[in-house]
């Protein structure tokens, strides 16, 4: 189950435990502070949970230590309450057909919103999920989408409840420092993703660049190309390479039979920019 949902574009890589950035793959236990200044938020793992931001990932996950298969995938943007009910309603596109949405039924109360989830396309039928967000005062949203057995369900919406009452909304503080950013370590095996909207609801251009330097594409719009997109869309291979280091950098695609492609890059507040564009940033399956 855990690796179906490895495709979900969950956001809460400023977090910091304490007054310091947290630590890729280092784990965080019941009880210990989490921190994310970019958004202004502040929480506490609640207890039976154990929390995690895998190694070269952007997913913060929560697991049960109740020897129940149940996460909790933690995320937080800029977004309305309209914006993520529409996005909700449309449907989350994961990959290769894997889709989670709403049920149809979205529920509001005050600064949170919660409704039922649905999915589809290979997801083992004995499991349901439920997402919930809540809204602060300085435009960041929290969202939280839970998985889990369908016998589980209603024990673990509990839970995710404690989790939420111990979440506080202040001020985001930027504290960003990308002066020595490596991109070429950063982007070694990972998948990025753009959407068409903020709310993140259907892909449209996909690239895998994997460690030994090989690349896929699948693009269905223009945005990652300049110029004349239409000979590069669809699935693509290629190799990739890029030597930057800081803020901003330059990515090399050069995509067998066709014209190299220079991609510019961009890493700000903790988020990833491809042309300007906003890409999400998960970890690629499918590199050897």
């Amino acid at each position: 189950m855990k690796k179906q949902l490895t495709f979900l574009f969950v956001l809460l890589t400023a977090l910091a435990f304490g007054q310091s950035r947290i630590h890729q793959g280092q784990v965080y236990d019941e009880g210990d502070s989490i921190y994310a200044p970019a958004y202004g938020i502040k929480s506490i793992v609640p207890q039976w949970w154990v929390g995690m931001l895998p190694q070269g990932s952007e997913i913060f996950l929560l697991s049960s230590k109740k020897g129940k298969d149940a996460q909790i995938y933690v995320f937080a943007d800029t977004a309305t309450f309209d914006q993520l009910k529409r996005g909700w309603m449309q449907g989350l596109e994961l990959s290769e057909g894997r889709t989670l949405k709403s049920d149809g039924t979205i529920v509001t109360k005050g600064d949170k919103m919660h409704s039922g989830v649905v999915l589809t396309g290979g997801y083992n039928s004995a499991y349901s999920g439920y997402i919930e967000a809540r809204c602060g005062e300085y435009g960041r949203c929290l969202q939280l989408l839970l998985i889990c057995p369908l016998k589980d369900l209603d024990e673990m919406k509990e839970e995710l409840e404690v989790f939420l009452a111990n979440t506080s909304f202040i001020k985001p503080i930027l504290i960003a420092d990308n002066a020595g950013f490596d991109w070429k370590l950063f982007l070694s095996g990972k998948h990025l993703v753009s959407y068409e909207n903020s709310v993140g609801t259907k892909s449209v251009n996909e690239l895998w660049l994997c460690p030994d330097g090989s690349f896929t594409s699948k693009l269905k719009r223009s945005g990652l190309v300049k110029g004349e997109a239409g000979k590069y869309k669809g699935r693509k291979k290629g190799t990739w390479e890029t030597n930057s280091i800081g803020g901003k950098g330059t990515l090399l695609l050069k995509f067998d039979k066709l014209p190299t492609v220079e991609v510019d890059l961009t890493t700000e507040d903790d988020k990833t920019f491809l042309n300007g564009r906003r890409h999400l940033v998960l970890n690629a399956t499918n590199c050897n």
